[in-house]
C-alpha cells in the first residue's frame, strides 16, 4: 500500500464504511432505541412515550449531521492535502469535497431502500449534505491564511 493511500484515503474510506454500516439493520430506529431508551429513562424517569419519540428522532437526525460533518472534514483533508489534487484551486477542492459527500449521502440513502427496516429519505440527503458542508466550512475556515502585504 502506498503511503499516500494510507495517509489521505484510508481515514476517509474507513469513515464511509462506518456510515454505511449504520445504514443497515444495525442503525434502525428499533435497534438504537434499545440502548437509548434505558439511558433516557435513567436520566428522566417520568419521560412519556411521546417525549421519548421526539428526543430519539432529534438525536438520530443530529447523528446524521455530525457523522457527515466528520465525513466533510475528512473529504476536505483528502482533497486538500493529497498531491494528486494539487493542481486544483482551493475553491475547486472545497466544492469537490462537498460534492463527494453529497453523492455518498445519496448512495447511502439508496442503500437503505434495500434494508427492510430502513426507509430512504431525500430530507436525510439534504441534512447529510448540510452536515458535510458544515464540516468542510469548519476545517476550511480554520486553515492558516497567507498575510497580504
Amino acid at each position: 500500500m502506498s503511503a499516500r493511500l494510507l495517509k489521505y484515503w484510508l481515514p476517509l474510506i474507513f469513515w464511509m464504511v462506518v456510515i454505511f454500516s449504520a445504514s443497515t439493520q444495525l442503525g434502525a430506529p428499533t435497534n438504537t432505541s434499545h440502548f437509548f431508551r434505558p439511558l433516557l429513562h435513567w436520566l428522566f424517569p417520568r419521560i412519556t412515550e411521546e417525549q421519548f419519540d421526539v428526543i430519539h428522532h432529534v438525536v438520530r437526525k443530529t447523528a446524521h449531521f455530525v457523522e457527515y460533518a466528520i465525513l466533510g472534514m475528512l473529504a476536505w483533508r483528502t482533497f486538500h492535502f493529497d498531491p494528486a489534487f494539487s493542481s486544483y484551486s482551493v475553491k475547486r477542492r472545497f466544492w469537490l469535497a462537498i460534492l463527494c459527500c453529497m453523492l455518498f449521502a445519496s448512495t447511502d440513502e439508496f442503500h437503505q431502500s434495500f434494508v427492510p427496516t430502513r426507509q430512504p429519505a431525500v430530507q436525510d440527503v439534504l441534512l447529510d449534505t448540510c452536515g458535510a458542508s458544515f464540516g468542510v466550512l469548519a476545517i476550511w475556515s480554520s486553515r492558516p491564511r497567507r498575510a497580504v502585504a
